[in-house]
């Protein structure tokens, strides 16, 4: 069968604050250890020279990356930003923009992120809402399909991503980008 795995790649403290040296070098580390996808749920108003390089770096050595759009109700934050990464908006239970959520053009797909359960330090589960929380959804979806043919470039994983989306007829292309995101289409689908 196939397998998956997961790493955690600590770059902020546990408040989800730290220094942008740190995170570049989670992303160096991700590029060395060969790793295919890179959640990133966290973001910034303005954007960083040499964070964006590497991005690009990362992007160049074939890495996915997918990237929570901000929980402001303004414009798409930074990495989501940038164009080589897979920016990700929150959805609520009705299939509506969560309240919170970030979007604009650079919007690639929508996920859910409005009182998604998800593991909590020291144990246990917690339900949390943000984008942070949507970004994982597409992220998963990106590594089933790597699992199913590794030699997809990350550009090629947007397409399929964005091919097998299922589009929200009540949002706009800014809130949602291609859609929803289907990882049981996006599988099943060559």
């Amino acid at each position: 069968g196939t397998t998956i795995q997961l790493y955690a790649v600590k770059a902020l403290s546990r408040t989800g604050s730290g220094w942008l040296s740190d995170i570049i070098e989670g992303i160096q580390w991700c590029i060395d250890n060969n790793m295919k996808v890179i959640n990133m749920s966290f973001g910034s108003a303005s954007g960083n020279v040499s964070f964006h390089d590497a991005i690009i770096k990362a992007y160049q050595a074939g890495i996915v990356m997918v990237a929570a759009a901000g929980n402001e109700s303004t414009s798409v934050s930074y990495p989501a930003k940038y164009p080589e990464t897979i920016a990700v908006t929150a959805t609520d239970s009705n299939n509506s923009l969560a309240y919170f959520s970030n979007y604009g053009p650079e919007t690639d797909l929508a996920a859910p992120g409005v009182g998604v359960s998800s593991t909590y330090l020291g144990g246990g589960y917690r339900t949390l809402s943000g984008t942070s929380m949507a970004a994982p959804h597409v992220t998963g979806a990106a590594a089933l399909k790597l699992a199913l043919n590794g030699a997809l470039s990350p550009d090629q994983v947007r397409a399929a991503l964005m091919a097998t989306a299922e589009p929200l007829l009540n949002l706009t292309a800014d809130q949602q980008g291609a859609g929803l995101v289907d990882a049981y289409k996006l599988v099943t689908t060559p």
